[in-house]
């Protein structure tokens, strides 16, 4: 029962929140006790089952619809465990960084942990179904989050949002219904393999599975929704947005389509590390194109994504290892910078790189904050992102040469665009005479950015903490499948 428990306590916090007086001083702290409580029973699922996930673990099966062979089955594997971690974690992440919510404080959290219900469930589902209503519950809350709350374009970039995901989703779901009625269940344990479906039905099944996923991942070049959305957000919405909610696509694939659908699958996979490699040059070139500190963010963003694409299209321990382990380090980092970047444009009045310099000097935790978090995320030795991205790109290089070798180089732009968006904003002397007195960040602040930053150098320095989690998981994956 743990599992369904850490999933739906945030629909009773929900209900609480919104119950309550519309009063920043009542409304932060519980909403603060109701986002601790999915994280506690992760952590206590990751002490005392946390070498027993190479299967669906804490499971739970009920009957839904008899007829179809549809249930309620939800478990946790090392595939989905640190995606489940990253979702409760950025959840409390964003409860304490709201403070740039200034209306409607108890309907913003309440429609919040609405997003964490579908979050949540998503990467523990283990039928298609809930997977796909898991999928699909996350729509609507974030659509509201970003259209509610968000900046002066907030209205185009939610509906933009919603008709991509919302037409994405719905693509995916005819190959949800196509392999689960010709297979005769829905439960990812007997579709495992392909379920008992030939070569041909596999490769016309995945295709719209793939392409559902992958707008939600974004792959380029579907991603135009997602500039629009993160640039349009508050800062904490933006921290569940960036680190969380492009994990949905990739979970998919690497918990439904691969082993679901191995031989479907197979002949799209050059294809998948390509649009992986397209991912990582272009969002590197957009970003370095970028004016807006934020958009930057956001840029490098698409690109980072692209690691878990050309991972996951391995086929091959290495590969399919660093793709899991990118979707953690990769939501650690992306939270990290824009809530830095909120912090940032908060003080100064501006997100124009341009405008910035010397900021260090008056917000030194600001600055050296940054520094780590684009330091994480250019891949710096030490740090969580340098290790799932080896991994991922020595598994995909192995496998696609050629894509691999084209991803390399987006390894070696990224590293220039951020250290030049460092020099321009924290380094060298003050542009603006006024900035000399800036206010660092305070404790709430710091309680947003210090724990994502401790992980990206625990992960960094100890990856075995996750590895050796999914590791089982990834082996009983490539068993299926065939790979090496």
């Amino acid at each position: 029962m743990i599992t369904t428990v850490a999933i739906f306590i945030p629909l009773l916090g929900a209900l609480l929140v919104a119950l309550l007086p519309d009063e920043r001083r009542i409304i932060q702290p519980v909403a603060l006790g109701v986002a601790a409580v999915p994280l506690a029973l992760v952590l206590y699922i990751y002490v005392a089952f946390g070498s027993n996930l190479d299967a669906p673990a804490l499971s739970q099966s009920y009957t839904w619809i008899e007829s179809l062979g549809i249930g309620y089955r939800v478990g946790l594997d090392g595939l989905g465990f640190g995606m489940f971690f990253l979702a409760a974690f950025l959840t409390l992440i964003a409860v304490i960084a709201a403070w740039d919510v200034q209306r409607n404080l108890k309907q913003y959290y309440a429609i919040l942990f609405l997003a964490e219900v579908g979050m949540l469930g998503v990467f523990a589902a283990q039928d298609l179904i809930l997977f796909y209503v898991f999928f699909e519950l996350t729509l609507i809350p974030m659509y509201l989050l970003v259209g509610m709350w968000g900046d002066e374009n907030r209205r185009p970039a939610a509906i933009k949002f919603f008709i991509y995901t919302f037409l994405g989703s719905t693509i995916m779901l005819g190959g949800f219904l196509t392999l689960g009625i010709l297979a005769g269940t829905f439960a990812l344990e007997e579709l495992t393999g392909g379920g008992g479906l030939g070569r041909t039905a596999q490769i016309l099944i995945a295709a719209p599975i793939i392409f559902g996923l992958a707008v939600k991942v974004p792959v380029v070049p579907l991603h135009s929704w997602l500039p629009d959305v993160y640039l349009s957000s508050p800062i904490s919405t933006n921290v569940v947005l960036s680190g969380v909610l492009p994990k949905l696509g990739t979970i998919g694939i690497l918990k439904i389509a691969i082993p679901l659908l191995p031989q479907g699958v197979e002949p799209y996979l050059p294809y998948i590390a390509a649009f992986g490699a397209l991912n990582i040059i272009y969002g590197a070139f957009a970003a370095f194109m970028q004016t807006d500190l934020k958009a930057l963010v956001a840029y490098s963003s698409i690109g980072t994504l692209g690691f878990i694409l050309l991972g996951a299209a391995s086929f091959n321990a290495m590969g399919l290892n660093g793709a899991v382990l990118q979707q953690v380090t990769h939501g650690l980092y992306s939270a990290l910078l824009f809530i830095l970047v909120g912090i940032i444009a908060a003080r100064t009045g501006t997100r124009r790189i341009a405008d910035m310099g010397g900021l260090a000097l008056s917000m030194p935790w600001v600055g050296g904050l940054l520094a780590l978090g684009a330091l994480a995320a250019m891949g710096l030795p030490g740090l969580a992102v340098f290790v799932s991205e080896v991994m991922s790109l020595l598994g995909g290089f192995d496998a696609h040469p050629v894509q691999g070798t084209v991803a390399a180089l987006g390894v070696i732009l990224s590293a220039m665009y951020f250290l030049y968006m460092l020099a321009r904003t924290i380094f060298g002397p003050l542009r603006r005479p006024e900035w000399q007195g800036l206010r660092d960040a305070g404790p709430a602040e710091m309680a947003a950015i210090v724990p994502p930053a401790a992980l990206l150098l625990i992960l960094g320095i100890f990856p075995a903490l996750l590895v050796n989690i999914q590791r089982p998981a990834v082996e009983l994956v490539l068993s299926v499948i065939g790979g090496g």
